[in-house]
C-alpha cells in the first residue's frame, strides 16, 4: 500500500499534527524504505494499548425523542467536521481554539437541505462523547413553524418559548422550578451541569434569521461542558459559530436517496433516476418525498414517467408527491415549496425580486452586473419604470446579501459577482408567485439587458467568455420567441454561436427567429429579410450552399421590389448573393451580379467611393478565378489608383 500524499483526508481533524510524514516521491525506493523503517522504529517504542477502551453508553435525551432515519445517506465529512468544532478546545495545538470557548459548531443551509437530520445523526452517532445527555432546543425559525407555535412568532415569543424549554430540561434533571423566575431556573441548570461534570450537547434546532448577538447568544449552551450545535437556515451568525455551510447532496449520495424506496428495474430506469437526481437538484428533501411517491407509480419506467411530470407547469409534481409521501424524518413539512417560501416571503423586496428574476432565468450563476441592469430598467415596482445606476446597484447588492444570507443563493466564483439560486427555489417562486405582473416585468427588462450586453459582444470572440452566463439565461427566455424584442435576443445568440463556430446552433436558432420574424412583421419587413441573410451565412457556413442561395435570391427579389434597384441594402444583397453562386462555381453568375453592383456604385456613388472599390475588388476576385489575369489586374490597379477615403485632392 502506498502511503498518503498528505493529511487532509484524515477525520477528526484532532489525529492532524505536524509528526505527519509527507511521502517520497514516486519511485524513490531509499526513501520508501527510510520511511518504513521509521515507521517501525515508533510502533515498536509502543509497549502498551494506544488508549484506554471503555463501554460506550447511550446518553439522556432531554427535549426530543432520537429516531433517525433509515435513509440517512453520507454526509460523513460534515458530521466528523461538525464533531471537531465542537472539541475543538480539546486541541488547542492542532485547532488554534481558545479553550476557553467551549465547543461551537453551525449548520447552515437551504430549508429541506438535511440540517436538522444531520444534527440529530451526530447526535446519534456521536452521543458516546456526550454523557452528560444531549439538550434539543427548537428554536421554530422555518422548518417548524407548522407547529403552530412558531408562525409569526415575535422576539418575546421566542424568548418565552426558549425560557419554557430550558425550564423542562431543569425539571427533567429534578430541580425545583415552581415559583423560580427564568433566570433563576437557568441559573440552577448551569449548577447542576457543573456538579455533574460531564460534557453534554446543546442542540439549537433551527434558529431563526435577524437576531441580534445577544439573542443568539441566549440559545447559547449556559455552560462550557456542554457543546453548542446550531442549525439555520441564515448565514447571519459566523461570527458566534463556525460551522458547515450544508450543500445538495454528492451525485451517488443524491441517487441513494432517491431509489432508497424504489430500485430502478432496469438499466433505462437507472440512468432517468440519475437524472430526475439531477432535476431535483440533489436536494434532500426533494428526493425523499420523491422516493417516497415513487412507491405508488404505477407502471414499468416510474423514473421516466416522474420526470416527465416534473417538466408539466399547469401542475407541480412535487406538491402532487406530497400527498403519496410516508412520513418524513423528524416530521418535515412534505411540501418543498411550503419550506423555501417561509424563507422567501421572508426577504426584503429587493431579495424577493432577485428569486422572481432566477425563476426565469437558467440554472446557472447570475452576474451581478446583468441584475443590476434588469433593476435599473425595471424600477422597484413602486417608484415608476427607471431607476438610477447607483440606486439599482445598491438594491442589486441588497439583494444578493439578503438572499446569500438566508441560502437561498450560494455565492459562484471567486470575484463573488455572481449568485446561483437553487432549481428548487425558482421553481418554488414560479408556482407560487403573488406577484406575476412583476416577475414578467422583470423578465422584459432582462431581456433588454441581455440583447444590449450580447450584441456588444457577440461579434468579437475575445469577448465571449466575459457574456457565458448571459447567453445562457438567454437561451432559456428565448426558446421560442414571441415577441420582437425576444426575437431581437434570439439573433444575438445566433450571431454568438456563429461567431464561436456553432453553425448548426446558430442555424437552429436563426431559423426560429426567421419563423417568427415571418408570421408576425410579415415575410418584407426589415427585419425579416435582415433575419433571412444571418441564416443564409449560416447555411453557408454549414455547407448547405443551395438553401443559403435560396434565401439570398429571395431576400434580393424582395429588396429590388421594395426599396429599389439602387438601394444600399439592394446591393448588399447581390453582393452576398455573389459571393454564394461563387463558392458554388458558378463563376459566370457571380460576375453578372458583381458587374451589375459595380456599375450602380460608379453611377450612383461615384468612383471614388469606399462600395465602389470594394465591388472592384470582389469582381477583380472572381475575374482571376475565371483565368482572365489581365481584367482582374486592370481592376485592382484601379482600386490602388484611387485617393484613400477622406484624402484631400
Amino acid at each position: 500500500m502506498n502511503p498518503e500524499a498528505g493529511a487532509g483526508h484524515i477525520h477528526p481533524i484532532e489525529l492532524r499534527d505536524a509528526k505527519f510524514l509527507s511521502a517520497p516521491a514516486a519511485g524513490d525506493r531509499t526513501a520508501l524504505e527510510a520511511l518504513a523503517r521509521q515507521v517501525r522504529k515508533q510502533i515498536d517504542g509502543i509497549s502498551g494499548p494506544l488508549s484506554g477502551i471503555r463501554p460506550l453508553a447511550s446518553p439522556v435525551w432531554h427535549g426530543m425523542r432520537p429516531v433517525g432515519s433509515t435513509r440517512f445517506v453520507g454526509r460523513l465529512e460534515e458530521l466528523w467536521r461538525i464533531h471537531s468544532l465542537l472539541h475543538a478546545g480539546d486541541v488547542v495545538q492542532v485547532t488554534g481554539a481558545p479553550a476557553a470557548s467551549g465547543g461551537m459548531a453551525g449548520v447552515s443551509g437551504l430549508g429541506g437541505v438535511g440540517k436538522s437530520l444531520l444534527a440529530e445523526e451526530y447526535a446519534l452517532r456521536f452521543g458516546a462523547a456526550y454523557a452528560g445527555g444531549i439538550f434539543w432546543l427548537r428554536a421554530y425559525g422555518n422548518d417548524d413553524a407548522k407547529a403552530g407555535s412558531g408562525a409569526g412568532m415575535g422576539p418575546q415569543e421566542r424568548e418565552a418559548e426558549r425560557e419554557r424549554q430550558v425550564q423542562d430540561f431543569a425539571a427533567r434533571l429534578g430541580l425545583e422550578v415552581r415559583g423560580k423566575t427564568a433566570a433563576e431556573v437557568e441559573g440552577a441548570l448551569v449548577r447542576e451541569i457543573e456538579r455533574r461534570g460531564k460534557v453534554c450537547l446543546w442542540v439549537v434546532d433551527d434558529l431563526p434569521g435577524g437576531l441580534d448577538g445577544q439573542a443568539v447568544r441566549r440559545w447559547f449552551a449556559p455552560h462550557p461542558l456542554a457543546r453548542t450545535l446550531v442549525t439555520t437556515r441564515s448565514r447571519e451568525y459566523g461570527a458566534q459559530a463556525q460551522g458547515v455551510d450544508l450543500s445538495v447532496l454528492p451525485p451517488y449520495e443524491a441517487y441513494q436517496l432517491l431509489t432508497s424506496r424504489r430500485a430502478p428495474p432496469s438499466e433505462a430506469e437507472r440512468e432517468q433516476a440519475r437524472l430526475l437526481a439531477e432535476d431535483l437538484g440533489r436536494h434532500a428533501l426533494a428526493l425523499d418525498v420523491t422516493g417516497a411517491a415513487l412507491v405508488s407509480f404505477g407502471g414499468a419506467e416510474p423514473f421516466r414517467e416522474f420526470r416527465a411530470q416534473l417538466e408539466r407547469e399547469d401542475d407541480d409534481a412535487l406538491e402532487l408527491a406530497k400527498t403519496l409521501a410516508d412520513a418524513l424524518p423528524n416530521g418535515h413539512e412534505p411540501s418543498i415549496s411550503q419550506t423555501l417560501l417561509s424563507s422567501i416571503r421572508g426577504l426584503g423586496a429587493e431579495g424577493q425580486d432577485f428569486l422572481r428574476l432566477a425563476s426565469v432565468l437558467a440554472v446557472a450563476p447570475i452576474p451581478a452586473s446583468l441584475v443590476t441592469a434588469v433593476f435599473e430598467r425595471a424600477g422597484n415596482g413602486n417608484q415608476g419604470p427607471a431607476q438610477p445606476a447607483q440606486n439599482a446597484q445598491w438594491r442589486q447588492a441588497a439583494a444578493f446579501q439578503q438572499a446569500t444570507a438566508a441560502s437561498l443563493a450560494e455565492v459562484a466564483g471567486e470575484k463573488a459577482d455572481l449568485r446561483s439560486v437553487h432549481t428548487l427555489v425558482s421553481r418554488a417562486v414560479r408556482f407560487r408567485d403573488q406577484e406575476p405582473e412583476r416577475t414578467m416585468s422583470l423578465r422584459a427588462a432582462a431581456i433588454e439587458a441581455l440583447v444590449a450586453e450580447i450584441a456588444k459582444a457577440a461579434p468579437d470572440i475575445r469577448l465571449h467568455e466575459g457574456v457565458e452566463f448571459h447567453v445562457a439565461h438567454a437561451r432559456e427566455l428565448v426558446a421560442t420567441p414571441t415577441t420582437v424584442a425576444e426575437a431581437a435576443l434570439l439573433t444575438w445568440v445566433g450571431r454568438y454561436d456563429f461567431e464561436r463556430a456553432a453553425y448548426a446552433s446558430a442555424q437552429a436558432l436563426l431559423s426560429r427567429e426567421r419563423e417568427f420574424r415571418r408570421r408576425v412583421q410579415g415575410p418584407e419587413h426589415p427585419d425579416t429579410l435582415v433575419s433571412m441573410g444571418n441564416l443564409a451565412s449560416t447555411l453557408g457556413a454549414l455547407g448547405d450552399l443551395a438553401g443559403a442561395r435560396k434565401l439570398q435570391e429571395e431576400a434580393l427579389a424582395v429588396r429590388r421590389r421594395v426599396l429599389g434597384p439602387e438601394h444600399p441594402d439592394t446591393l448588399a444583397s447581390m453582393s452576398n448573393l455573389a459571393n454564394t453562386v461563387s463558392t458554388q462555381a458558378d463563376l459566370d453568375g457571380a460576375r453578372k451580379l458583381q458587374e451589375e453592383v459595380l456599375a450602380i456604385c460608379r453611377r450612383v456613388l461615384g468612383p471614388d467611393h469606399p462600395n465602389t472599390l470594394r465591388s472592384m475588388s470582389n469582381l477583380a476576385h472572381t475575374l482571376w478565378a475565371q483565368g482572365d489575369l489581365a481584367g482582374a489586374r486592370k481592376l485592382l490597379e484601379d482600386v490602388l489608383g484611387r485617393p484613400a477615403p477622406g484624402a484631400g485632392a
